[in-house]
């Protein structure tokens, strides 16, 4: 029995508990209030899925209650089996997917997959079953009488759990179809006249390979004598090939000698072949000239650098020379600066003056100041004296008859007197401060030149020594250029003995050589001469071994050619016998394919015919099984005698819904709307009963979908009153107030404003 089940953030639900009990329990409610939302849950929670979700009608995203703003919806089922409580929790959203069952409040499994199969374990029911027997979909209730005798098999087919068998047999036969022509293939591929045709072939290939393989041997045997030949000349050739190259290397040598002796010859026409001392002594002579050369060059170099220091120190006497003049010059123009500025005083006196000259103008800033304080003050009492008060704002005496007048005059003309002595004096401190400015601008021009006049004497330059040093440097510097005159002189000559003796050593120097080369040249000729005579090198021998050689390399090339060609044809005949040999086993092979392949085709036939007959048999089991439960539920459901029995008749194209008043008559010629909706209701509970005996649940919801008032009446007694007795739990989805009234039992009304989004909440039972 299931006994509550909690639900939160799920879909319209943001919390909700329902506590069941056994017999009949309503969920009633108006359209859109959350009803379906309940039995869902409960599928799910048991199974991990529900109709809608497993047709992709509704994704997790729709699970999740949006109004209450969480990421995840979670549901649990509390029920009882034999005398043990279990409990399922499942939690789902984006990225979360978990789920336990406990049992006796002990945690058992955890994981989507395997509570499920825990839980399939304990009931003994599959989501399949589930869903078939126990779970009737919204608008379900009175489906098989509206459907067509082929829609109504197959549906009824798919609720007893028949229709896998029509699906299987259909493959079992597609299987059989194409077991049956592929064992008519390979029979075509596998004849036995093909196999006899192959096998002839085949013989014929061998005999060729034997021939080949013969013929293949005799080449190598003839290749084998040819390559012996061959090295044995190409032996002979080596060593005559290296002697050949040393004899046309000597020739060479003793054509390139006699051209040398020739050119040489021609050079030492007229000239005589000079004696070593000769040789020795023009080297001598240019050697001490080339050294006297040297020595002169050195000495004009450090003559130079003399002369370039004397140059340099001359240079720097000068331009102290030159600077001391101008500082001179600049020392005399400051002084008469100075006493220009000065006018014949002293710089003391400046400075006395200038100090003056700023006491001066203090005090008449002073009083050009006190002037302007005073004006203040009176033109303060002057106010006063208008304002016409009676008495001395300062003495506190009697102003009146005209005193406040007179004295107001007289302050008047006292601010006349002090405004003109404040101009006055104004124009004096304007002009000691011009006067001011003068003196200490004259002030620090003087000081400005001092300075720089004791700069000038802190120097110490002594005009009449730097000219003397001036005068001796340069006296020195005619001298030096003077020496360097006579060594640039004496270079030139000696450079110019020098060359004639270069030149006349290097010529007696040639003669020599020319004579040398001209003797050796004529000595190596001598030598490679003997060497070519003790060579013995024939050019006609050699070339006659050469062609013999070639004439070898061809014929094995020739035979090596026939010998590859005819390896190519051993080969390809190998590969022939081979592949016809393997063409035979193929074929024998394809042979005993055929004949599986026609012996598994008719086992598919065979089983096929089994299918159908288990399908039949188990048709017959079932609605004999249904027929039974009908026969005990009709009367308990029906509340009258008019219709003593209901049952089901099936073949192999359709099931009938029967009703018997006197006859079997057929359901949909005589049955009402009340009538057929006991029907529907007694075949549910049947369906429930046979196929999940051990359960005892049985789900509703909407079954009064299409039905009149009589219907609902007859629909809700049964419910109320009869159901119990059959069915341990019943659950009941319904808006029509009618029949979750006029049904006791356990009765949950649901409330929800769907136009305002709400959430589902439970009202009063």
């Amino acid at each position: 029995m299931i006994t509550a089940l909690s639900l939160e953030n799920w879909k319209s639900h943001s919390k909700s508990r329902f506590d069941f009990a056994s017999g009949t329990n309503i969920l009633l409610g108006r359209m859109g209030s959350g009803k379906s939302s309940v039995l869902d849950a409960l599928c799910f929670a048991l199974y991990g899925t529900f109709p809608k979700m497993s047709r992709r009608d509704q994704t997790v995203e729709n699970l999740v209650n949006m109004g209450s703003g969480a990421d995840y919806a979670e549901v649990s089922a509390e029920f009882t089996r034999g005398d043990k409580k279990y409990s399922v929790m499942r939690r789902i959203g984006r990225g979360i997917s978990e789920a336990e069952v406990r049992e006796e409040g002990r945690l058992v499994q955890k994981g989507p997959k395997q509570v499920t199969e825990h839980v399939c374990g304990v009931l003994g029911v599959d989501y399949e079953l589930f869903t078939r027997a126990i779970y009737s979909e919204q608008n379900r209730m009175d489906y098989l009488l509206s459907l067509n005798p082929r829609s109504r098999k197959s549906e009824i087919d798919w609720l007893l759990g028949l229709g896998q068998f029509d699906a299987v047999r259909e493959e079992a036969g597609k299987a059989a179809l194409r077991l049956t022509e592929q064992s008519g293939l390979l029979s075509s591929e596998a004849d036995l006249q093909k196999i006899t045709s192959v096998e002839a072939k085949m013989g014929e290939l061998k005999t060729q390979l034997l021939k080949r393989k013969s013929a293949l041997e005799e080449n190598a045997r003839e290749s084998e004598e040819t390559k012996g030949k061959l090295k044995g000349k190409e032996g002979e050739f080596s060593i005559l090939s290296k002697k050949r190259e040393a004899f046309q290397k000597e020739t060479s040598i003793c054509e390139r000698e006699r051209g040398a002796i020739e050119r040489l010859s021609k050079e030492a026409e007229g000239k005589t072949k000079p004696e070593q001392e000769e040789v020795a002594e023009a080297s001598a002579m240019k050697g001490e000239a080339e050294k006297r050369l040297l020595t002169l060059k050195t000495a004009a170099r450090q003559a130079q650098n003399e002369l370039s220091a004397i140059k340099s120190e001359l240079a720097v006497c000068e331009n102290r020379l030159s600077l001391a003049k101008t500082r001179a010059e600049r020392k005399a123009k400051l002084t008469a600066r100075i006493t220009e500025i000065c006018a014949g005083k002293g710089v003391a006196e400046l400075r006395a003056a200038l100090e003056a000259k700023k006491t001066d103008l203090l005090l008449k800033v002073s009083l050009r100041d006190r002037a302007l304080s005073e004006n203040a003050e009176l033109e303060k009492a002057v106010r006063t004296l208008l304002e016409g008060r009676g008495k001395c704002p300062v003495c506190d005496s009697d102003l009146s008859g005209g005193k406040a007048h007179e004295i107001g005059k007289e302050k008047r003309e006292r601010i006349a007197k002090n405004k003109a002595s404040h101009e006055q004096r104004s124009l004096e401190v304007s002009a000691i401060q011009r006067e001011i400015t003068v003196l200490e601008k004259a002030v620090s021009e003087v000081e400005l030149c001092r300075r720089e006049t004791a700069s000038i004497d802190a120097d110490g330059t002594d005009e009449g020594k730097l000219a003397g040093q001036a005068s001796s440097l340069s006296a020195r510097r005619t001298l030096k250029a003077s020496e360097n005159e006579k060594l640039e002189a004496d270079i030139a000559a000696v450079e110019k003995e020098s060359v004639a003796l270069r030149e006349r050593a290097t010529e007696i120097q040639n003669t020599a050589k020319l004579f040398f080369d001209l003797e050796a040249a004529k000595e190596k000729l001598a030598s490679s001469e003997k060497s070519l005579a003790a060579l013995d090198f024939d050019e006609k021998k050699f070339e006659a071994l050469r062609w013999e050689c070639n004439a070898l390399r061809v014929e094995l090339a020739k035979m090596q050619a026939e010998g590859a060609g005819e390896e190519k044809q051993v080969k390809l005949l190998e590969e022939m016998v081979t592949l016809e040999l393997n063409g035979i086993a193929t074929m024998k092979q394809k042979a005993l394919m055929a004949s599986k392949y026609s012996q598994a085709a008719e086992g598919m036939v065979l089983y096929k015919n089994a299918l159908s007959t288990a399908q039949s048999e188990l048709r017959t089991h079932l609605v004999s099984e249904i027929n039974q439960a009908l026969c005990e539920i009709w009367p308990a459901i029906y509340p009258y005698g008019d219709y003593n029995g209901v049952k089901i008749e099936a073949d192999e194209k359709d099931y009938r819904l029967l009703m018997r008043k006197g006859e079997w008559l057929e359901v949909d010629s005589v049955a009402s709307g009340g009538e057929r909706a006991c029907l529907c209701l007694a075949l549910r509970i049947a369906f429930a009963t046979v196929l999940t005996p051990d359960i005892g649940w049985l789900i509703l919801d909407e079954p009064t979908h299409n039905l009149d008032s009589e219907a609902v009446g007859m629909l809700s007694t049964a419910i109320s009153e009869k159901i119990p007795s059959i069915v341990e739990q019943t659950f009941v989805i319904t808006h029509d107030s009618a029949l979750g009234e006029g049904v006791s039992g356990n009765v949950f009304r649901l409330e929800r404003d769907k136009s305002k989004n709400e959430s589902t909440r439970l009202g009063a039972r």
